[in-house]
């Protein structure tokens, strides 16, 4: 499996030069590169009834993780955070979380080849900050297919891999200026044995290669005057792994959210 991901990642990197190469993707499109790119802001807070990352159980309740996301061209930089609303963990009204992104986006065609990086604070928690690379390949279609590979370069120096299907089916309009959609989001993720024994415990029993969890998330999404987005949705998770459902202590797990976002 090591060696898939390592031919996976040495493929995205040759995709994404030829991309950048005359003749390549870029040079392809250039009507659109004749355009100079639009800044576009989008700032957004989802309320969500648990937090769960990568299977991993952060928060068992509520969560405010309020986003701020701005794109120009293929660039795009985010802030995200999570806040805790209740002192399960003993953070009430905290972060616990703040993540910062930055990612460029080669394009050609109905192809996307997202290459960034992540870096994790951890503050009012003992946990280190650490840091991830990441690229990846996405195909648009009826059913839009996902790749990214994750590498931890501070802290686990693991590998994480998620593969995901995204569904959207716009539903009849029923109020001017109002669209909805339904999506479905269905993925899976990968660890190495770095990766799982960092983030799952530093035993023996995780000292393995194996897939670690899926997510199958369901939302409404309801935009109003293509500035205002409001997404209710479904997530149930499922870990993939025994002695991981041994040591989480479930094998599943659900939650719900809304998201309020807008779009500037």
């Amino acid at each position: 499996m090591k060696k898939l991901v390592y031919s996976l990642v040495l493929a995205l990197g040759l995709l994404a030069q030829t991309a950048l190469l005359p003749g390549g993707a870029l040079a392809a499109d250039e009507a659109a590169a004749d355009k100079p790119p639009e800044w576009k802001v989008d700032a957004a807070a989802a309320y969500n009834s648990k937090y769960i990352w990568r299977g991993i159980m952060l928060v068992n309740d509520p969560v405010l993780q309020p986003s701020l996301n701005v794109n120009k061209g293929g660039f795009t930089f985010n802030v995200w955070g999570n806040w805790d609303l209740t002192n399960k963990n003993n953070r009430k009204n905290n972060f616990s979380e703040i993540d910062l992104t930055a990612e460029y986006a080669f394009r050609f065609g109905d192809f996307s080849f997202p290459v960034g990086i992540i870096h994790y604070l951890f503050p009012n928690t003992p946990f280190p900050a650490t840091t991830e690379l990441y690229a990846g390949v996405s195909y648009t279609w009826l059913v839009t297919p996902s790749i990214k590979v994750y590498k931890d370069i501070d802290e686990s120096h693991g590998i994480y891999v998620l593969g995901s299907l995204a569904y959207a089916y716009d539903l009849p309009a029923v109020v001017k200026d109002v669209t909805w959609q339904l999506t479905a989001n269905i993925s899976a993720g990968w660890g190495d044995k770095d990766h799982n024994k960092f983030w799952w415990g530093n035993s023996r029993t995780m000292d393995e290669d194996h897939f670690t969890d899926s997510l199958l998330t369901i939302g409404l999404p309801i935009k109003i005057k293509d500035t205002v987005t409001i997404t209710p949705a479904y997530n149930q998770v499922w870990l993939l792994d025994s002695k991981m459902k041994d040591a989480a202590g479930y094998d599943s797990k659900n939650f719900y959210g809304l998201t309020l976002s807008v779009s500037f």
